[in-house]
C-alpha cells in the first residue's frame, strides 16, 4: 500500500523527447516540419526563445531538402546542446 502524502515523482521533459525524435526522423520531411513547429512552441528563457528557433528550424529543412542529413544532424545536435547547458545551470541534466 502507498504511503500516504506528497510523493516526488520525476517528470520528462517533453521538449528533449521531441528534439530525441527529431533526430530520429530526419528521413522525413513532413514529420520533421511538424516536430519542428512543436519545438518552436517550447519557450527556453535563457536561450531568449525557442527551443528550436526559426534560423535553426530553416537551416534543417534546407539540410533535408538538399540531401545533406548530417548538416541537419549537427544542427539538431547544437541546439539540443545549448539546450542541455541551460538545464545544467538549473541542476537538470538528463531525461528525467
Amino acid at each position: 500500500m502507498p504511503e500516504p502524502g506528497f510523493r516526488r515523482r520525476k517528470r520528462q521533459d517533453h521538449a528533449l523527447v521531441l528534439i530525441q525524435e527529431l533526430e530520429e526522423s530526419l528521413a522525413d520531411l513532413p514529420r520533421v516540419r511538424r516536430l519542428l513547429v512543436e519545438l518552436g512552441r517550447y519557450y527556453d528563457p535563457v536561450l531568449g526563445g525557442g527551443i528550436m528557433d526559426l534560423p535553426s528550424q530553416r537551416a534543417i529543412v534546407e539540410a533535408l531538402e538538399a540531401g545533406r542529413p548530417d548538416d541537419a544532424r549537427a544542427v539538431v545536435r547544437a541546439r539540443y546542446e545549448a539546450y542541455m547547458r541551460d538545464r545544467a545551470h538549473l541542476g537538470k541534466t538528463d531525461i528525467e
